[in-house]
């Protein structure tokens, strides 16, 4: 089972600006940025985080910290473990309203039904 749903270009080189993710989460969606390029959300009752990251090519990753990093190719949703319809629905709006703005796309394999 997937516990994030991904958005990323089709091979990852597309990247956006991490000034630019952050005000579109905090001013569009009513995130709450919990530390750089992190933001969470309560969603009927479960907290919801979005990651910016940086990946390679293949979409791999690895990072101690996110701090100084000013552009990300990969945005990460985590998904709770306890979904339900409503729940799911208003993740996938989420995702397809931050593919849309950033011209990305979400992940095939993505959590979500």
């Amino acid at each position: 089972m997937y516990y994030y749903t991904s958005i990323h270009s089709d091979d990852y080189t597309k990247k956006v600006k991490s000034k630019a993710l952050e005000q579109y989460l905090i001013s569009h969606l009513e995130f709450e940025k919990v530390s750089h390029l992190t933001f969470s959300k309560e969603i009927n009752g479960e907290l919801i985080k979005i990651r910016g990251m940086h990946a390679d090519e293949d979409g791999n990753y690895g990072f101690d910290t996110l701090d100084g990093i000013e552009e990300v190719n990969l945005i990460e949703i985590d998904l709770p473990q306890h979904i339900d319809a409503i729940l799911e629905s208003i993740i996938a709006d989420v995702a397809i309203a931050i593919a849309n703005e950033f011209s990305l796309k979400i992940d095939e394999d993505n959590g979500l039904n």
